[in-house]
């Protein structure tokens, strides 16, 4: 029913947004793994900035300049990441409304 598909969902999110979920992540994100490029080529001073980060980080072997490296590459995703943000908050608004709504 909607109700055990509303508690699934809210156990879901409870699960993926908790601080264990979110130290397992950093613990292991591998950012080799992420895709660098795509059918729509990133702009050339991003690329570049990407670039020189990217060398720096296996010259000095930082893992610090090899993340900030990634994230020039991924900022790119950050209208994604806020409608994605968005939608969630939106689903807990309706949610709450329907729990409201079910206790009249």
């Amino acid at each position: 029913t909607r109700q055990l598909e509303m508690e699934a969902v809210s156990k879901a999110l409870a699960v993926l947004s908790g601080d264990d979920a979110h130290d397992l992540f950093t613990k292991t994100f591998n950012p080799s793994f992420v895709q660098v490029q795509s059918g729509a080529e990133m702009s050339s001073r991003r690329t570049a900035a990407a670039r020189v980060l990217e060398l720096s980080a296996k010259k000095f072997h930082s893992p610090y300049l090899s993340a900030l490296a990634t994230k020039v590459k991924l900022d790119a995703f950050e209208r994604v990441k806020k409608a994605i943000d968005d939608m969630i908050l939106q689903l807990g608004n309706e949610k709450a409304a329907e729990i409201k709504h079910k206790d009249f």
